[in-house]
């Protein structure tokens, strides 16, 4: 038996439902531009999980290391698109979307410090940093008998941090001795005064002492002295710290999404504060704990994200 045909009228029902689903589905997304500074994975990492968690949105995503017009390229393309929201990964890709909006609420993320977009009145996002309790606490774990704590910093950068740090430290019964350098010529002085009852050095994202120039140096100076460093990152461990919090960027993309997620239902940006990561991962060189001779726990050499030998 075959099927009757079905007519005209129920077909042109069926093509206007179908239409009007189209249209429905396509209203219902989210327009949602992406800035990137570059497709390196851990970036492309984090924009794949924010992706993941807004099965709506229509996104279009950028990379800065692939533009040579940039300020305009944004420009124009924010004019297209009208998107409602800009995911901007990395400083320079922040940078841009400041400039080229003032209205668009902007999250980002992969920049180490907020000061630059913190007086911005549109932007919000996940810094790649942990707080310095969060510092201590793991500091705690893995170096239970050290209390006594070195940090090299630039005054007109991290003043107020160090200052942060010391009462921080303070309650947590640690003692800070802040050693300050204004210029790359003071690092050798400033590295000589480790050897005065420091047991650890922290450090912390800082121009002057903590860059790939002064990075061997500083490396050395923890060896020689056999005070471990706790490094910014995994390169700063896989090159001689002890060890380092790290990130789960996987994680840090759907925190991002959760903000994006709040602003386009319409909560007002000032509710939705600059955070930090919330899932904590760490890395350890084992070869540095073996050399010093440091009982780190076994818990944490299983747990830890990545052992360098």
């Amino acid at each position: 038996m075959f099927n009757k045909p079905l007519p005209l009228c129920c077909i042109l029902s069926l093509i206007l439902l179908s239409a009007w689903g189209m249209n429905s589905a396509e209203a219902n997304s989210t327009k949602i531009l992406i800035v990137s500074n570059t497709k390196a994975n851990a970036y492309q990492q984090v924009i794949d999980s924010f992706k993941a968690k807004l099965p709506n949105g229509d996104f279009k995503v950028h990379y800065l290391s692939e533009i040579d017009n940039k300020m305009e390229f944004i420009d124009s393309e924010i004019n297209a698109t009208k998107p409602q929201l800009i995911f901007s990964l990395g400083v320079a890709s922040t940078k841009i979307a400041m400039r080229a909006t003032k209205k668009l609420p902007i999250v980002t993320t992969m920049v180490v410090k907020s000061h630059f977009f913190q007086q911005s009145s549109n932007v919000t996002g996940v810094i790649l940093a942990y707080p310095l309790g969060t510092q201590f606490k793991w500091l705690k774990k893995f170096l239970p008998k050290f209390n006594n704590i070195a940090i090299l910093y630039n005054p007109e950068e991290n003043q107020s941090n160090v200052s942060d740090a010391k009462r921080i430290a303070k309650k947590m019964e640690l003692n800070i001795t802040a050693i300050p350098v204004d210029s790359p010529k003071q690092l050798p002085y400033a590295l000589n005064q480790l050897e005065k009852n420091i047991q650890v050095l922290l450090a912390i994202p800082d121009r002057i002492t903590m860059s790939p120039k002064t990075a061997q140096a500083i490396l050395l100076a923890s060896f020689r002295n056999r005070i471990p460093m706790i490094g910014l990152t995994d390169n700063w461990v896989k090159a001689g710290a002890l060890y380092a919090l790290s990130w789960n960027y996987a994680d840090i993309g759907k925190q991002c999404a959760n903000q994006a997620i709040a602003l386009i239902k319409g909560k007002s940006i000032k509710y939705v504060p600059i955070a930090f990561p919330e899932e904590i991962d760490y890395v350890i060189n084992k070869t540095i704990m073996e050399r010093m001779r440091l009982p780190l726990s076994e818990s944490l050499l299983t747990n830890a994200k990545r052992v360098f030998e």
